[in-house]
């Protein structure tokens, strides 16, 4: 029968006389039989007697662990113990009791029988949690979620916040008062209490209402729990917007980004003179760290612009704070300049999607009103490709009434994924930026924003996003450099940072930036200079002398090798220099660390680049050349074990100076391998043949069962599917753990390794030269080949050089690796293969 939250408040502290309310206790505390704390437990649940009962089950009786996780499949033998002490005893029964003392039982009684629940596990409570409370909140759920029936259903029509907080007055729970410990045990997470079930009371109508209710001590609670579950109290607050307000706008200026993003949007449903009213605060008192985010939303409501120029003119008491002054400023610049700058050419109207479906789908989502459920649209990201212009999602959220539907559209760039789980912005094609640019050609002042950099980031775990390189890459599909931005693309285009070029390539020949290159030639800078007559050569300058290349990373900190390396590939270098810095990596440990850069050659991420070979078969050998196998004796006859080709490299397409390995200049070299996980090293190795030679097919016998493939044929139909190996240049940095010797001189060695493996562009399946990828801590499998044989004469590891790397087997790679005065002598017979796997 549904006990309503008045028939509660009504009981006040009786006791539960029914016999069946009190026989479903016994059965719920059967399990204590076995010890000697049964009675007085029961008598302490049904009539309040002995609470030191409870300090005796912390000491664990046997049986307590049986009360206090009655979902653990428990030994025959301890079901039976019990069974004989209580006849007719089973868990499935003692499940169905726990649903008759959660559905009948009065609100002192329920209290008490939480305390034993908590006192039964043993849980010394951490600072903060609230107690039995939550786990007896914990544990309504776990039993109504686990059995089905009328009973179940009535459980959970009588569970709501208002049930718990009278349990919480009946058993004065810890807190300020029943509600502030209700709030608690139902907002509580941490890595033992998963909140998702406690949550469900909370979005419910009755949670909702309660929410709203006590919206003042709501706040008191929320703004002392932890990040994550700041974010889930916001959402929650998004159903009664006007109700939590205060709260919202509080956290709109809250340390974590994720929580700021939340609070905005919970403040997005609010008409936008609330919202500014409501934000104004933060303009003379939050961090200049948090206020990027309240000022994006002031810069985009009606009297925002106007609030923010108020505070400008008002000053303050305090000191001055030119941070914060430089940020209002610039927001006011954005609105009052930028937003109102004509765009170059005329911007096309708005393309609708062609996709029936997805039409439907922006429709719907205009018409939700700004009251929708669903204003984030769950799923658009995989929408995207199919809408030639974004504009047409931004004109959806204007439908719904989003006064920041520019900027929410924008926003997907950085807060979304794409079916390979990285930032839609992160990689960006010119073909996905066709699709943007029009957006950002009537909102200028959005581009200036991404053009401040910056990673996207609104929680340390997501991807990064280059912000100032997606938005180039957007600028460069205008039809012509805006010229609102001119100067900020110009200042770029002189610098030394990577972004240099693609500032160039946005600014193209436009006289005024071609006019200020050719002042900053007599720039006090020297760096600016160098700069300047890059450009300046570039663009056909007569009389430019474009400087050395690698010039931007200063004297002597590259090797030559990769100081010639293509702008595209020292990109990388640039990046990481940047977020190693932004790490506290002093700069001269930074440039000691870019000095140990090698050249390489690598599959790039699209596939894309020069034919360096083949993979897979056939097997082209010389007449007198035996098939690679590894030979034994066996009955007084030779048995050999023959090896399967991977891949043929082609030389003589290999640049000279593309990678730091002395290769001949011409001829193919053929790299075996029998992917077994039998060992790390590999039955398998390397065949040079020079140019010229002549070759025949040569028919293989495969006698082994390769890792993650059926067959030695199912894998050679795999790579000859393939078939062009296609490899483009590249750069790297030491990935596997160094020494000693290597940490003294690199003693920042581990954040700098972190901060390289972050700079990837999902490429690198083939990989010719450089260092060789880690594996999961192995170690570098260059230097361990010195050990790969027992016995024998091989050189020292510090001779060994990475050949090739493959990526090619899920969770391993494979390397082929050779002493570098062997690989001078072509001696390709010393190669050894290994392979790293954790499968």
């Amino acid at each position: 029968m549904h006990t309503s939250e008045a028939d509660m408040a009504d009981s006040g502290a009786g006791t539960d006389s029914s016999p069946r309310g009190a026989a479903a206790v016994r059965d719920c505390l059967a399990p204590l039989r076995v010890s000697e704390v049964f009675e007085p437990v029961v008598e302490h649940v049904l009539r309040g007697t002995g609470p030191e009962v409870l300090a005796a089950l912390r000491e664990r009786p046997t049986g307590a662990d049986m009360v206090a996780k009655p979902d653990v499949t428990w030994s025959a033998a301890r079901v039976t113990a019990v069974a004989d002490l209580h006849p007719g005893w089973s868990p499935q029964d003692a499940e169905a009791a726990r649903l008759t003392v959660y559905r009948t039982a009065q609100a002192d009684v329920l209290a008490r029988f939480g305390q034993v629940l908590h006192a039964a596990a043993d849980r010394t409570p951490a600072s903060g949690e609230p107690s039995w409370l939550l786990v007896l909140a914990d544990d309504v759920l776990r039993a109504y979620d686990a059995t089905a029936g009328a009973d179940a259903e009535a459980v959970q029509r009588r569970w709501d916040p208002h049930a718990l907080a009278e349990v919480a007055r009946a058993g004065d729970a810890p807190g300020r008062s029943p509600v502030h410990a209700t709030l608690s045990a139902l907002l509580y997470a941490d890595s033992r209490h998963w909140a998702y079930r406690r949550h469900r009371l909370l979005e419910s109508d009755a949670g909702i209402a309660f929410l709203a209710r006590y919206a003042d001590e709501l706040a008191d609670v929320a703004t002392g729990l932890a990040d994550h579950n700041r974010r889930s109290v916001l959402r929650l607050c998004a159903r009664r917007p006007e109700a939590h307000a205060a709260l919202a706008a509080e956290l709109a200026a809250d340390a974590d980004a994720g929580v700021r993003t939340e609070a905005l949007d919970t403040l997005s449903r609010l008409d936008g003179p609330r919202q500014v009213d409501l934000l104004r605060q933060h303009l003379r008192t939050a961090s200049p760290d948090r206020l990027s985010d309240p000022l994006a939303r002031l810069a985009d409501l009606d009297g925002g612009v106007v609030a923010i120029e108020e505070a400008l003119a008002e000053g303050g008491d305090g000191p001055e704070d030119p941070e914060r002054e430089q940020l209002l400023r610039r927001v006011v610049y954005r609105v009052r300049v930028l937003r109102a700058a004509e765009a170059v050419v005329p911007v096309p109207p708005v393309a609708a999607p062609q996709d029936a479906d997805l039409a439907e789908e922006l429709r719907a989502l205009g018409a939700d009103g700004p009251g929708g459920d669903d204003r984030s649209w769950h799923g658009v990201e995989g929408r995207l490709s199919l809408m030639p212009d974004v504009r047409a999602l931004r004109d959806a959220y204007r439908a719904a009434g989003m006064s920041d539907a520019d900027r929410r559209t924008a926003a997907l760039l950085v807060t979304r994924t794409n079916h390979a789980r990285r930032k839609i912005g992160a990689f960006l094609t010119p073909e996905d930026a066709e699709r943007w640019w029009p957006l950002f050609a009537e909102r200028l002042d959005l581009a200036d924003e991404y053009l401040d950099g910056g990673d996207g980031k609104r929680h340390p775990d997501q991807s990064a996003v280059d912000t100032r390189t997606m938005i180039l890459t957007i600028l460069e599909r205008f039809p012509a450099a805006p010229e609102a931005l001119v100067p900020r693309l110009t200042s770029l285009a002189l610098g030394a940072n990577r972004h240099r070029l693609a500032a160039r390539r946005v600014l193209g020949d436009h006289p005024g930036a071609r006019a200020a290159a050719t002042a900053a030639l007599s720039d006090a800078d020297a760096g600016t200079r160098s700069s300047a007559a890059e450009w300046l050569a570039g663009l056909g300058e007569p009389g430019a002398v474009a400087p050395e290349p690698g010039w931007e990373f200063g004297p002597g900190v590259l090797s030559p090798a990769v100081r010639v390396l293509p702008a595209s590939t020292l990109w990388w270098l640039d990046r990481f220099r940047e977020q190693a810095l932004d790490k506290g990596v002093p700069a001269g440990d930074v440039d000691r660390w870019l000095g140990l850069a090698r050249p390489k050659l690598r599959t790039a991420r699209d596939g894309s680049g020069p034919v360096v070979g083949r993979l897979g078969g056939p097997l082209m050998l010389p007449p007198d050349v035996p098939t690679p196998a590894t030979v034994w004796a066996s009955d007084d006859t030779d048995v050999s074990n023959e090896y399967q080709l991977i891949a043929t490299l082609d030389l003589a397409a290999i640049p000279s100076g593309a990678t730091d390995l002395p290769l001949p200049p011409d001829g193919h070299v053929l790299l075996f391998a029998n992917i077994e996980l039998d060992d790390v090293v590999l039955p398998g190795g390397a065949v040079y043949v020079p140019a010229g030679t002549p070759v025949e097919e040569r028919e293989v016998s495969l006698d082994y069962e390769p890792y993650e493939y059926d067959s030695p044929e199912d894998l050679d139909e795999e790579l000859r599917r393939i078939g062009d190996l296609r490899l483009t240049p590249g750069v790297g940095l030491p990935s596997c753990a160094v020494g000693d010797e290597a940490l003294a001189l690199h003693p920042h060695a581990e954040t700098l390794q972190e901060v390289w493996s972050e700079q990837s562009d999902e490429g690198g399946e083939w990989q010719i030269g450089g260092y060789a990828a880690d594996f999961d801590g192995y170690g570098d499998p260059a230097p361990a080949s010195a050990y790969s044989e027992e016995g024998g004469q091989r050189p020292g590891p510090e001779d060994w050089v990475l050949l090739a790397q493959w990526v090619g087997v899920p969770m391993g790679i494979l390397y082929w690796t050779i002493p570098r005065q062997d690989l001078e002598a072509c001696r390709f017979d010393r190669v050894v293969v290994q392979m790293y796997a954790n499968p």
